[in-house]
């Protein structure tokens, strides 16, 4: 029996489908190298939501959906998507979304689409309102100044006026075109001099001269939260909020889910920003990145229009939380060189217990079978239930150094 969780389809208009299958080009700023990405992330990262499909037609990787990882759903009580489409190729994957769209169905996405569907005229949010909402700089447009951090914005030929700028303390760049951009790819932190002046050089390089960045302070928030929102035609809803992790500033790890509610003043706030949104025209799931500060006062650093990687944890979390009586939910990611099979034996035990929610699964043997590279690997994203983030960081561990 599968967990009552929300899925897709209750959160997006009913003719929408999700087919998130993109290129190395759109993931320009979602990757620190996106020269150096696998070729297979592409088609693991988007099913990263197969287990939230619910009767959406959702399109995945014959690699990301093989029997035994549709069994790990039914394993760890999720439910198995009612309409699943599977491809071999970026070709087969465009070509089957071109279909739904000729029969009027509207293509969701995250992080772009492919470039055969961008003029298609079935894309649920055009792209150039995708661009346009997730870009940096359109912050004013949806959050009111006094909940933005400290900024100012300069074309990349003027970035050395920053130098000579009253900026006190650590300070963030970020790239405020309009483009896709996440996992903290388009952020710099500068923590001094020597910092800046790397990143204004690499900028440079990078850039083209009349791009523009934003030079942010850093604010020090207790609690940087991403809050999830659906969007809907006639409301908008809080679907909950988890404590993001970071390996370092602007380098995000994870997400952290508990039982604790945001702050009133962050959900209020949130939902603000998603009414805006609606007026605007956006509809579906969209998750803002926004901090704590000492104060109580929320400050607003990011939103992103699109699933992100913690919205299948707001979709079951709570729900497993409360039927496994545990405190807390923390991400993990797993990589193997073998078989995605082996991954499921060594987390089995928990699985069965109801300690884990998957997210992206993938295997290399399937996907290499269509196209050898050496580079892929199996894998098993998701978030481990445990009563404290240290037992979520050593049970991640623990299984890691067994693969």
């Amino acid at each position: 029996m599968s967990l009552p969780i929300k899925t897709l389809d209750q959160l997006y208009p009913d003719n929408s489908f999700f087919c998130a299958r993109t290129t190395r080009a759109v993931m320009r700023w979602n990757v620190v190298d996106v020269d150096a990405l696998p070729e297979y992330r592409l088609d693991a990262s988007p099913a990263q939501l197969l287990g939230f499909a619910g009767d959406m037609p959702f399109f995945a990787h014959e690699a990301a959906c093989t029997p035994d990882a549709l069994d790990f759903l039914d394993l760890c009580r999720l439910p198995r998507p009612k309409q699943l489409h599977t491809y071999r190729t970026a070709q087969e994957a465009a070509a089957g979304a071109m279909e739904l769209i000729q029969q009027g169905g509207k293509l969701v996405y995250n992080f772009g689409v492919l470039p055969e569907l961008e003029s298609s005229g079935g894309l649920l949010t055009p792209l150039h309102q995708y661009l346009q909402l997730n870009a940096k700089f359109c912050l004013p447009e949806l959050v009111d100044a006094a909940h933005l951090p400290p900024r100012e914005l300069y074309p990349v030929h003027e970035l050395d006026k920053v130098r000579s700028k009253p900026w006190t303390g650590p300070v963030f760049l970020k790239v405020a075109a309009a483009v896709s951009n996440g996992g903290g790819a388009a952020v710099r932190f500068c923590n001094g001099s020597a910092d800046l002046d790397a990143v204004i050089a690499e900028f440079n390089r990078r850039l083209k001269r009349d791009d523009t960045i934003i030079i942010e302070k850093d604010c020090v928030p207790q609690r940087s939260w991403c809050v999830g929102v659906a969007i809907h035609d006639n409301a908008v809803d809080c679907l909950g909020a988890s404590i993001q992790l970071f390996y370092k500033p602007a380098v995000q790890s994870g997400n952290l889910l508990s039982l604790e509610d945001p702050p009133a003043a962050i959900r209020e706030l949130a939902l603000d920003i998603a009414a805006r949104a609606r007026q605007a025209g956006y509809r579906g799931v969209a998750g803002f990145d926004i901090g704590e500060m000492p104060n109580g006062k929320p400050i607003v650093f990011d939103l992103n229009f699109r699933p992100n990687s913690s919205t299948g944890l707001l979709l079951a979390g709570p729900t497993a939380l409360q039927a496994n009586g545990q405190a807390m939910a923390q991400t993990f990611h797993l990589r193997h060189n073998g078989p995605l099979t082996d991954i499921f034996r060594m987390v089995h035990k928990d699985a069965a217990a109801g300690r884990i929610i998957p997210g992206s699964m993938f295997d290399a043997e399937t996907y290499n079978s269509a196209s050898a590279d050496p580079a892929t690997r199996s894998c098993l994203d998701g978030w481990i239930l445990a009563d404290t983030a240290d037992a979520a960081t050593d049970w991640a561990r623990h299984i890691a150094k067994q693969l």
